[in-house]
């Protein structure tokens, strides 16, 4: 019979440690994790009237698309697909009266915006790029999301701070 060394006994009981928190672990996710890393929200959301007032604001968006919350490093994201009338790229303008209506007619406060927008053509739809519009929108952060879309934060600096629409 072989007598187990201090050291070996150690080595064992590390790991036995590590196969017990592995096990452990495994189911320890969060339920309807995102596929984008975010938490994407089980209840039904109310989206208020987001997708009219963008289309009555920005009349080269004919519909909005894809709503979905879910939860980021900063609260809640909201992410929105626009349809347009063009393939042209975004002018900033454009681009900032999409967001503040979006920031002033949400029924909750987003953290951060993702916005991805596309034209619908014979072969399905293409990318419209929002990046060249959106570099402009300062102090807006911005970084790019999918095809030409982009995420941004720091809305209460340039609309200011978020309120309930009436």
């Amino acid at each position: 019979m072989q007598r187990w060394s201090a050291g070996g006994r150690r080595l064992l009981a590390v790991a036995l440690t590590g196969v017990l928190l592995g096990g452990g672990l495994t189911g320890c996710g969060f339920p309807g994790s995102a596929p984008n890393g975010g938490q994407s929200e089980e209840t039904t959301v109310d989206y208020g009237d987001v997708s009219a007032a963008v289309t009555k604001a920005v009349p080269r968006v004919v519909e909005v698309d894809s709503l979905e919350r879910s939860r980021d490093g900063f609260g809640y994201r909201l992410s929105v697909g626009l349809v347009t009338d063009s393939a042209k790229p975004f002018t900033s303008d454009e681009l900032d009266t999409v967001i503040e209506t979006i920031w002033l007619t949400l029924p909750w406060e987003p953290g951060t915006i993702k916005l991805v927008a596309g034209v619908t053509t014979d072969d399905g739809e293409d990318p419209v790029d929002l990046r060249a519009a959106a570099s402009e929108l300062d102090p807006l952060s911005v970084t790019n999301a999918g095809q030409g879309g982009v995420s941004v934060t720091g809305m209460k600096s340039r609309y200011g701070a978020w309120t309930a629409p009436e």
